[in-house]
């Protein structure tokens, strides 16, 4: 008993230290080409979500006069949420109105070509993970254990979000879908009957024009 109670235990802090190092944040590295072309990055986000980004230019051919670079972000709707131009950093922030695909574009200024591709450096994070815990921890006057568990405990409510929200998704596609199938079968029953209609008219016509050439 003490054995099955000890490796419960064991079980239920890996998964404690696991969902701790789990991060809804990440580092997006973008080779932007010289010749006036665009990189966009995209992410599906539910409403009412904190998204924060810092993104900044690393050049290793040219350290010391660091290019700059524009940058847009716009909504599903196409709502502009953030422009900047001629920039090295910048960093953006924004709280989700609507659900969907949203869209950070990055581009050199074509009026000053560059001889070698730039990279770019995006850190995205939103949700639990753009939220400021020492700000939290200081108000709250919390530290350590108890901190770590608040961090879980917005964790898993974030993970709960998250779930219930691909679930919502994957109803209005299941409906969209048997909505789709039902007008296809609906459409084929309607071409079948006017292929019958057009086939019986047309032996209809075939008989008479017969008849009346007494071929038959």
């Amino acid at each position: 008993m003490a054995i099955n109670r000890i490796a419960h235990g064991s079980r239920v802090l890996a998964v404690v230290l696991f969902l701790l190092t789990v991060n809804y944040g990440e580092a997006i590295w973008l080779t932007i080409p010289t010749t006036g072309g665009t990189k966009c990055v995209s992410e599906e986000i539910q409403s009412n979500v904190v998204v924060l980004a810092d993104y900044y230019v690393v050049d290793e051919h040219n350290p010391e006069n660091t290019p700059a670079v524009s940058s847009k972000v716009t909504s599903p709707y196409g709502n502009n949420l953030h422009h900047q131009e001629n920039v090295t950093h910048g960093q953006f922030a924004f709280i989700t109105q609507e659900a969907g695909n949203y869209l950070a574009c990055f581009w050199i200024d074509s009026t000053h070509p560059l001889a070698n591709p730039i990279t770019l450096g995006v850190d995205w994070k939103m949700g639990i993970a753009a939220k400021d815990w020492d700000s939290v921890a200081k108000k709250e006057k919390i530290e350590g254990v108890e901190l770590q568990l608040r961090r879980l405990e917005g964790l898993v409510q974030s993970i709960r979000e998250n779930i219930n929200y691909i679930k919502d998704r994957e109803a209005e596609m299941r409906e969209v879908s048997e909505t789709t199938n039902s007008r296809v079968a609906w459409f084929s029953i309607m071409s079948l009957g006017v292929c019958v209609v057009v086939a019986g008219t047309q032996i209809l016509y075939l008989k008479r024009y017969f008849h009346k050439k007494k071929l038959i």
